[in-house]
């Protein structure tokens, strides 16, 4: 999962053509769906009307870069009718007010949380004491223009400092206690399942794109050594080894 902070700025590279295509400039908000439908994208001439990218043309989201496949994932708004809606109705979330059925002001959001898919899963609302909390898309019934409404309920909102954190970071099983001869075993809680598993779809989907690729150029670690040569086939170890010293985003865009 990711904050929208953390994809805005992100390059665009297009792993085909091997160049950056521009900078994602906002997020487009599909407020029927509470979802992110599509990247703007900046690339230098604004003034020839935005560009977008639909969410779901994304390869990889990763932390330094949004890869996909080539530049024609990338159009105009005006080329596509029900995107360009979105963009015109400027559903941007982030400093939407959040107000309950019954007109209760609960604070306004200050950042929203996306899973891989696109999907808003969370956001985090600062109250009127400067408090923040993390608010569940779920209780959300209308993603406004200016105001999220959601529904009565007395549970209260999960304050962001003991919220879960929002990465795919493994869970580590909880070993069972030792039990004795005069003492009941103690029931294990299993351990919470990931997130989410959609990392793993995206990484599985940019994998299955690069293998049996040829790379047009030798990549090399920092230190000198050939993760691979020029001509060669891309294979799990190569992806492998690209990865573990950082060279992957390179090695996505060095392929023919």
């Amino acid at each position: 999962m990711k904050k929208s902070a953390d994809i805005l700025g992100l390059p665009v590279i297009s792993i085909t053509e091997g160049k950056e295509l521009g900078k994602v400039k906002n997020l487009v908000v599909n407020p029927a769906a509470g979802s992110v439908a599509a990247l703007a994208i900046d690339d230098g001439k604004w003034y020839l009307g935005a560009k977008l990218l639909p969410f779901s043309a994304i390869i990889g989201l990763g932390e330094y870069a949004v890869t996909i496949e080539s530049s024609s994932n990338v159009s105009l708004y005006s080329e596509n009718p029900e995107l360009e809606k979105l963009l015109t109705a400027e559903v941007g979330v982030i400093g939407s007010k959040v107000l309950t059925k019954s007109g209760r002001i609960l604070g306004k959001v200050n950042e929203f949380i996306v899973d891989l898919s696109g999907k808003i899963t969370a956001c985090e609302v600062e109250d009127a004491n400067g408090e923040v909390s993390h608010l569940p898309s779920g209780r959300v019934l209308t993603f406004g223009k200016e105001v999220l409404i959601v529904g009565e309920t007395d549970e209260p909102l999960v304050a962001a400092t003991s919220a879960p954190k929002v990465d795919f970071t493994p869970v580590t099983p909880v070993p069972a206690p030792a039990v004795t001869a005069s003492a009941e075993p103690t029931p294990v809680t299993e351990p919470a399942p990931a997130a989410d598993d959609s990392a793993k779809k995206f990484d599985d989907k940019h994998r299955k794109f690069l293998l049996g690729k040829k790379a047009s150029r030798r990549i090399e670690t920092d230190n000198g050594m050939i993760i691979v040569e020029q001509g060669g086939e891309i294979t799990e170890e190569v992806i492998q080894k690209a990865k573990l010293a950082g060279k992957f985003v390179e090695l996505s865009m060095s392929i023919s």
